[in-house]
């Protein structure tokens, strides 16, 4: 999701999922409205907001209409690929945080400018940064979710720890604990992540200030060991 007019979402943006503005946009048939791709996450969840801002977004652009179009996380991307492929993508499309930086290296967004959003001082910098390359705005925060954790309670109580950890290092020596404490059951982890789940490892290593890699002379370098 990345626009030229990224204010139709702006306007209705709480904080996270990436909105960004293609740069190639097909819209010749109708120069006068916007196609904007949102998530059914929208229609379902908040459908006044996206009235909203389309009416706030045509009230301040004359003769321009919105058309939103709800897409499926499962295969938006591949649609998005067709788009640009043909030559008729939309102006702007919802896009996760995850999926941003394919796009952003390939030159598929047009650049934006922070300042002429609202509230763009108080984005979060994590979420900035999402819809940031090399130095340039491609994505404002739409939405975020936030992430729960499920424990057994009764194994932490049998160890002794009878609240959540309030740091880290705590974290870490219930942890130890709880595992000493069944090591003898197969599989048994005291902290279950299904499958490979890159996202929950990188969230421990950009706590402490690791990354993935940095840019520098016109390439990636890894920094991770």
């Amino acid at each position: 999701m990345r626009y030229r007019v990224i204010a139709v979402i702006a306007a209705a943006a709480v904080l996270g999922v990436v909105a960004a503005r293609a740069t190639a946009s097909g819209q010749k048939a109708n120069a006068h409205t916007l196609t904007v791709w949102l998530q059914v996450d929208a229609q379902n969840g908040w459908p006044d907001l996206v009235a909203a801002a389309n009416s706030k977004f045509e009230a301040a652009n004359p003769g321009w209409s919105v058309n939103v179009q709800y897409q499926q996380w499962t295969d938006h991307l591949q649609k998005f690929d067709a788009t640009i492929a043909g030559n008729d993508t939309p102006d702007v499309i919802e896009m996760g945080n995850t999926e941003m930086t394919k796009y952003m290296a390939a030159g598929a967004f047009t650049s934006l400018t922070a300042s002429k959003f609202d509230n763009s001082s108080k984005w979060l910098t994590g979420m900035r940064a999402w819809g940031t390359y090399l130095g340039k705005l491609y994505g404002v925060p739409y939405y975020a979710g936030s992430r729960v954790i499920t424990y057994r309670s009764d194994l932490f109580t049998k160890a002794g720890f009878k609240k959540p950890p309030t740091s880290m290092a705590q974290f870490q020596a219930q942890l130890v604990k709880v595992g000493k404490m069944e090591k003898g059951v197969k599989g048994f982890a005291p902290m279950y992540v299904g499958g490979e789940d890159w996202y929950s490892a990188l969230s421990f290593v950009f706590d402490y200030g690791g990354s993935i890699a940095t840019f520098s002379h016109g390439k990636w370098h890894g920094t991770l060991a």
